[in-house]
């Protein structure tokens, strides 16, 4: 306790050096024209502090002085758009409120945020550091909103664990967390959840679970619902369990269809089905029978996706968004959130086609199957390469093997290869392949021939630290089976504990091995 005090003492002394010197100007300014007399009564007179006395006049200009230079530096930080901008108000002048040290920190995050290299070089700016020892002292005077967002700021910033300044704001989180509002805890699980999980900072990621699903009654907003079903809902099974019950059964008569929608799509995300299964998804169809053609055209598409992730979706809910009055607008369209509404479709019709078999509604053209340049144009990533190169030594020069394969259904292989019954590699342009778009090839599969797709796994792709695909990637493996591909999974984790060329080639034969063994004994 006493080590606090004296931290806090530090920090309104500090504090008072910072202020001081814009505001003495101003004083010595006035009192230039004052004689000692006057001095001498106002500051002993019962009437010293009224609104007509000189006293009063000066105090009431220098707290209107400091105001008004808070708000120009709060315009600067804002408006900053070069970290430059935001180091040069340490050696300004500016008279620096005690939430100021941490916007500028925020706003320097958020500048190079996407800037690996403008990343590095701020932290080993002098400047910087002496910004964080700003924060480091007047940490206990920053407001709860701001500290929040300093937190995820500094997390972003990848800082290193041994930072000092980072420990403390961690530790002034854990402090305040009784007292923060269930916006801000909420705001740390949707944003700071992994890199606390990253970094080793159990002990406050607990305490923010503890404090989630004790204080789950104060969440107001559908919004934060699905935030932490889908940041925080796998790491606590008591808190999912606490959300559910918030969304919807308790109050099916007065939910909302955006409310529902919104929560559907954070369980198609997790891949996460409610404790109440039945009752939840008998109360989505009742609710979308009559709502759903009434939604915006994208938002149809993303809940009747969300549908088929989740296997529940119905013929009705499949019509309404393959019919051509609706999709006709994405097919044509070539923005970024038009095209990635599209893919959805894609994923949507292949549910018709692999999953619906009796399925007798419209369905996308032929035309708009063959896949898209855009799809291919992404960047290589180290797995990915290590794999294909891996396979390539496999295959030889069989012809045996195709990579990065598109097809019909809106999914991309990471590679592709034709076993023969005896499990040898065969030439796969030589026969029929009616999942490209168009179906190429002529000759029909060999008796006992079987299709192989390969599809690797990165950390992205699962429940932050499980090993459960999330609902998107879980959708491209279940299309993939039942399009009677056998299916060999190339997980992150499997991969890395992989140090030779030589271990890599036999894990793949093993998986290849496995996955024929799994079908024959079906």
């Amino acid at each position: 306790m006493a080590a606090r005090l004296v931290k806090r003492c530090t920090c309104l002394l500090r504090e008072a050096t910072l202020v001081s010197p814009a505001v003495a100007p101003v004083g010595r300014l006035r009192l230039a024209r004052v004689t000692p007399r006057t001095l001498t009564s106002s500051a002993t007179s019962p009437s010293s502090h009224s609104p007509g006395s000189l006293s009063g006049l000066l105090e009431k200009e220098q707290v209107f002085t400091a105001r008004q230079e808070q708000q120009e530096v709060d315009q600067l930080i804002e408006k900053a758009t070069q970290p430059e901008e935001l180091l040069q108000l340490l050696g300004g002048g500016h008279c620096l409120h005690k939430n100021h040290a941490a916007l500028m920190l925020i706003q320097l995050s958020r500048l190079v945020s996407d800037k690996p290299q403008d990343r590095a070089s701020l932290v080993q700016d002098a400047r910087f550091q002496r910004l964080l020892q700003l924060i480091d002292s007047q940490i206990a005077s920053v407001w709860h909103g701001p500290l929040v967002r300093l937190l995820r700021s500094l997390y972003a910033l990848a800082l290193p664990t041994a930072c000092k300044e980072l420990q403390s704001v961690e530790q002034e989180v854990r402090w305040r967390m009784r007292r923060l509002r269930y916006r801000h805890l909420a705001f740390l699980a949707e944003t700071s959840t992994t890199y606390m999980q990253e970094r080793g900072s159990q002990e406050l990621l607990a305490e923010l679970l503890t404090h989630l699903e004790r204080r789950w009654a104060e969440i107001e907003d559908g919004r934060t619902v699905v935030a932490l079903m889908a940041k925080t809902g796998h790491l606590s099974e008591p808190l999912m369990n606490r959300l559910e019950d918030k969304h919807i059964l308790d109050r099916a008569q007065t939910v909302t269809v955006p409310h529902l929608c919104n929560v559907l799509l954070a369980l198609a995300h997790l891949n996460f089905r409610p404790e109440r299964e039945d009752q939840f998804f008998s109360l989505v169809h009742e609710k979308l029978g009559s709502e759903l053609a009434g939604l915006p055209p994208a938002l149809q598409v993303d809940v009747v996706w969300a549908l088929c992730v989740l296997q529940q979706v119905q013929e009705a809910e499949l019509q309404a968004v393959l019919r051509p009055e609706l999709h006709t607008q994405f097919l044509e369209s070539t923005s970024p959130k038009d095209q990635s509404t599209f893919q959805k479709l894609l994923h949507i019709n292949a549910t018709t086609q692999l999953e619906h078999p009796g399925y007798t509604g419209p369905r996308l053209p032929a035309s708009a199957l063959v896949p898209r340049l855009s799809v291919l144009q992404t960047k290589v990533t180290p797995l990915q390469k290590e794999l294909q190169d891996v396979l390539k030594g496999l295959l030889g020069s069989s012809g045996g093997g195709s990579f990065m394969v598109p097809t019909q259904y809106g999914w991309v292989l990471d590679a592709e290869v034709l076993l023969d019954p005896d499990s040898q590699f065969l030439p796969l342009r030589d026969f029929v392949a009616p999942h490209l778009a168009p179906p190429s090839g002529s000759q029909p599969l060999p008796p006992g021939a079987k299709r192989v797709a390969f599809l690797r796994w990165e950390y992205p792709n699962y429940n932050s630290r499980s090993r459960e695909l999330l609902g998107r990637f879980a959708l491209a493996r279940r299309h993939m089976q039942a399009a009677g591909f056998l299916v060999v999974d190339v997980p992150y984790y499997e991969w890395l504990e992989l140090k030779s060329e030589w271990q890599k080639a036999a894990y793949l034969k093993d998986k290849i091995r496995k996955a024929v063994a799994e079908e024959l004994a079906k």
